[in-house]
């Protein structure tokens, strides 16, 4: 059953990101220099309806969910999110946009993606020797935003994600340059 669950909710993002136009790199390439901000608002209301919906679940269904904080690396997390945001730069493409591009028949989504494939080849072979002493510097362990403000996870979800929607509400798709 979770297998078919979780194909629906791939089937269905992956139409999403088709319909915001996420997959192609012209649009990518206009978000990331802020002229148009589609895709930015499409990632910031799936994170706000995702994060309500899944803590407002665990709310009323206890232990339906299964929580894996994962442990906050401040350098780590610098680091990746800088190779991401290069290659994501530089591509086009994040590993789920360049899926959506190779069903739309987007040849270079393919290259897109065999280069994501060695990249992650690539940071597993050299993880253990050089990546690992890194990604330990500034280890701030499993932290999350309820235990900062010792709150019930609810209402800093709720939070978080009325603000998500609030600025996704404010904010305007195409930006007018003067």
């Amino acid at each position: 059953m979770e297998n078919i669950f979780g194909l629906l909710v791939g089937i269905a993002m992956g139409f999403l990101i088709q319909r915001v136009r996420a997959s192609s790199p012209a649009v990518i390439l206009q978000n990331l220099r802020l002229e148009n901000l589609g895709i930015i608002k499409f990632m910031a209301t799936t994170i706000a309806v995702g994060m309500i919906t899944v803590y407002t679940l665990n709310l009323f269904i206890p232990n339906l969910l299964h929580f894996d904080i994962k442990p906050t690396y401040f350098v780590g997390v610098l680091l990746g999110g800088l190779i991401f945001g290069v290659g994501f730069g530089l591509g086009g493409y994040c590993p789920g946009t360049c899926v959506v591009g190779i069903g739309e028949g987007r040849r270079d989504a393919w290259f897109a993606l065999a280069r994501g494939v060695v990249g992650a080849l690539v940071f597993t072979l050299v993880y253990d020797a050089l990546l690992a002493p890194i990604v330990a510097m500034m280890d701030f362990g499993r932290i999350t935003v309820q235990d900062l403000l010792h709150l019930p996870a609810i209402v800093p979800a709720l939070a978080i994600g009325v603000l998500f929607l609030v600025v996704v509400k404010l904010l305007p798709t195409q930006v007018k340059r003067a």
